[in-house]
């Protein structure tokens, strides 16, 4: 592992959380345990709860890469939203049974290739920003969710996550889930990103690739947040890929590497506003 991302992993697994940048998390401590931050939860103050912040993150260059880049990335979560003759929208942050909806978004870099050595000669890739929804079902300690986005820029395609999180709290002001993890892409996004067209491959050496689209990769992801004030917490996920079926076939993924390795830690501020009343 290189010394960067070893460092990194270390630092995060030394804290007693790691923490949920997903869009759309419903789960937080019991209100008898909590601080006043969830506890307001009780009494809706406001129309619509928000929690911004920004933090580093350690992971592949590119989809399939060996090579690791620490990156900024932004923490954008809506806990709560009320709407007039609609009621609540978004349920919020609150940990009880039933389904509920959130956004779903994420952002993907430009990916120029002259840059990485197991690239050259392959096309540059815009920057592409995903958007989309996620459903969610809460069952006691247990969450499953899956979202879908379609991607609008460098590619136009639909690629998604499903999981399923087991939630706790070590201590009132800490809050930890973990649970597997299954990615899928479709056709569109898997050409985009791994694969080869035949002037590609004469220009790069690389074996000429048409991946088709489905299940993506497996693996594990571990969430968690500490609040050390009711509005500041600190946020940390350690989460692991592999590429599977035409992902891990493909001679992007082959020349670099089918395991792939996250570490993202961040700061947040969560705050209310009144929008309707």
């Amino acid at each position: 592992m290189p010394p960067l991302r070893s460092s990194l992993t270390s630092a995060l697994l030394a804290l007693p959380f790691c923490a949920a940048a997903a869009a759309a998390a419903d789960m937080v401590m019991p209100a008898q345990t909590v601080p006043p931050v969830q506890a307001r939860e009780q009494v809706r103050q406001y129309d619509i709860e928000l929690e911004l912040g920004a933090g580093g993150s350690y992971r592949p260059a590119y989809e399939g890469a060996s090579d690791y880049r620490l990156t900024p990335y932004p923490i954008v979560t809506l806990h709560y939203l009320w709407l007039p003759g609609l009621g609540e929208v978004k349920k919020g942050n609150v940990r009880r049974d039933g389904f509920a909806f959130g956004p779903s978004f994420r952002y993907v870099r430009k990916r120029e290739s002259a840059d990485y050595d197991k690239l050259r000669g392959l096309n540059d890739v815009d920057a592409a920003f995903e958007l989309g929804g996620q459903f969610a079902y809460t069952f006691g300690i247990f969450r499953a969710h899956a979202s879908l986005r379609r991607g609008l820029g460098g590619h136009e395609g639909l690629v998604g996550e499903a999981g399923l999180d087991v939630t706790f709290n070590p201590t009132p002001v800490t809050e930890v889930s973990f649970g597997p993890r299954m990615s899928y892409a479709d056709e569109e996004y898997m050409r985009t990103y791994l694969g080869v067209t035949p002037s590609e491959s004469l220009a790069s050496g690389l074996v000429a690739y048409d991946p088709g689209g489905g299940i993506k990769g497996f693996g594990a992801e571990v969430n968690g947040r500490y609040a050390f004030t009711p509005q500041w917490s600190l946020l940390g996920t350690l989460a692991y890929e592999r590429l599977v079926g035409d992902a891990a076939d493909l001679p992007i993924a082959q020349a670099g590497s089918v395991d792939q390795f996250t570490g993202k830690l961040g700061l947040s501020y969560r705050f209310g506003l009144n929008l309707f009343r």
